[in-house]
This record gives structure tokens, C-alpha cells and sequence, in this order.
């Protein structure tokens, strides 16, 4: 069936939904609404889209640390370990079209990273585009809940079930995590990119050095994100999965570096997660199978 067929279905189906005084027609008339963006690769409509779920004031007061295994097939939309606040959620750009993230593009804020969970909330505060975010003590946030998708990803590409898809946003949930992004070199010490005058190098020790493209890696000189965001990152993909194992998919766990990188678009357009990373994105995806299957069988 054509695209203009099926956007005629839906036009149908919400004068329908527009007209009906029937609870029961109208019900019928939003499930068919919904299976027509689906087929047509879009969110539903904002005029017929559901309310959100309810928010849980969630507010765990250490960050992940624990291995837990989760029921399988539950279908949450806000992660247990998150912190959720009520007064907190950013403008949504639509349904992810099997209302649930397919994957994940894995980001660095390329901001302010110093101040644990007080940097993450602002960064998520103050952007459009962030819906969760990662400090460096390991606490995440989440701002919406996983059916609700926004920008993130900019001009990007990916082949997401055999279709490339130009433009991942929609497809799969961004996750930022504070980090000062790509370093920057001058006179043989290294400095955040906002800070122009060199007054605050970054100890040397802490850097990591990619001296040669390594294949998501652009080279260059890298603040790694702390153990506890990248364990926190672990933990978070690996209840996405069991949350939903019929739609998240593990090969659709991707860098910003190759989603909006030479593997996706043909250049660089970004670089995160890059060395912050201690892996590569190929390493990383292989590393969530190997552990959920060790610990979901």
C-alpha cells in the first residue's frame, strides 16, 4: 500500500475520532491512528496522542552500581534507577513509531562535567534536545518517558531493519553524558574548548590519547567518562533491552561518531562518543550482549 493511501486512512480515521460521540468508535478509530503512523514510519498525530504515563518521582540517592536482572517484558517507560522529576520534561517531537526506542545513540554533552548529578539536570534543562543524561556520579535522569522521542541526533544515518533511515532521532533515544567532549591541544597541555584563554588545563593523567583513527575513534585527546557513568550506561541498555526485547536491539546501540560519522553520513560531523569511550561502539555492543546474556540467558 502507497504512502498517499495511507495517509488517506488517517485522515479518515481522525475525522472519524474528530466526529464520534461513541467511546466505543472512538476507541477504534485511535487504534487504527495509531497502526497507520506506524506503517507510516511517524508519530502519532499531537491532537490524538495519548497522555503521558504517569510520572514517578523517582529520585534514587546513590548511582547504579548494582547488577540487577529485571523481569523481562515489561514495557516500563521510565527506568527504575532514574532520577524523574515532576517539574522536569522537555517538548516532545512525537511517538517513536513502535513506541519504544529501537536502540540508542550514546553522546557526550560537551559541557560542564564536575558536579555529578547537579550537571546532568542542568544539561538537560537547558537544552531541547536532551531527554536523558548521565553525571559523572553515575546517576542518570530522565526527563520523558520512552515513548516520546526528540532531537538529538541531528543530520545522521543508519540502515535500521534493512531500510536507511536519514535522520536516527525518531528511531532510537539519545543518551548524553557529561563530559567536556574533544580536548583541545595547546602548547603541549590540554584544555576544554570553551576555555579560550588556557587558564585550566586538565591533568595530563587523566587524559586519554587516540593517536589514529580506531574505527568509530576519531584521534585526538579525550576526558574518559568515569566508571560510574559507563557502568551507569551499561545498566540503563541492558534494562532497555529486557524492558522491551522485541523492539530494542543491542546493533542498534550507536556512537554519535557513526550514526553522525563516515560510517553513517560519509564525515565527521560529530565525534562523541569518541575516546571518552573505553571502547570502541563495536567493542561496546558486543560487551551488552556478552552480559546480558550472562545474565538473562
Amino acid at each position: 500500500m502507497d504512502k498517499a493511501t495511507l495517509y488517506t486512512l488517517r485522515w479518515s480515521a481522525m475525522q472519524i475520532a474528530r466526529l464520534s460521540a461513541d467511546p466505543k468508535v472512538d476507541a477504534l478509530a485511535l487504534s487504527q491512528i495509531e497502526i497507520l503512523s506506524q506503517l507510516l514510519e511517524e508519530a502519532v498525530p499531537e491532537e490524538f496522542s495519548p497522555p503521558e504515563p504517569v510520572r514517578p518521582n523517582l529520585q534514587p540517592e546513590a548511582q547504579v552500581t548494582e547488577k540487577k536482572r529485571y523481569p523481562l517484558d515489561e514495557r516500563k517507560l521510565w527506568y527504575p534507577e532514574a532520577v524523574v522529576r515532576t517539574d522536569l520534561r522537555r517538548p516532545a517531537k512525537g511517538a517513536y513509531p513502535k513506541g519504544y526506542p529501537q536502540g540508542a545513540i550514546v553522546h557526550f554533552t560537551a559541557g560542564q562535567y564536575q558536579k555529578g548529578l547537579e550537571d546532568a539536570t542542568a544539561a538537560i534543562a537547558s537544552s531541547p534536545y536532551f531527554f536523558c543524561c548521565i553525571g559523572t556520579d553515575g546517576k542518570l535522569v530522565q526527563a520523558n518517558p520512552l515513548n516520546q522521542w526528540g532531537y538529538h541526533a541531528g543530520e545522521s544515518a543508519w540502515s535500521i531493519e534493512g531500510v536507511r533511515r536519514n535522520g536516527v532521532s525518531n528511531f532510537l533515544v539519545g543518551i548524553e553524558i557529561t563530559n567536556p567532549g574533544r580536548l583541545v591541544l595547546h602548547q603541549g597541555k590540554y584544555y576544554t574548548y570553551w576555555d579560550t584563554d588556557f587558564k585550566q588545563p586538565i591533568d595530563a593523567k587523566k587524559v586519554r590519547i587516540i593517536a589514529e583513527n580506531r574505527d568509530n575513534i576519531l584521534a585526538g585527546a579525550y576526558l574518559p567518562y568515569t566508571q560510574a557513568q559507563e557502568t551507569a550506561l551499561i545498566e540503563f541498555l541492558l534494562w532497555a533491552k529486557a524492558n522491551h526485547p522485541s523492539v530494542f536491539n543491542f546493533d542498534y546501540v550507536l556512537g554519535h561518531d557513526e550514526a553522525a560519522g563516515p560510517k553513517g553520513i560519509g564525515r565527521w560531523r560529530k565525534n562523541d562518543p569518541g575516546g571518552a569511550l573505553s571502547m570502541t561502539m563495536t567493542e561496546f555492543r558486543q560487551l551488552l550482549k556478552d552480559t546480558f546474556h550472562q545474565r538473562y540467558g
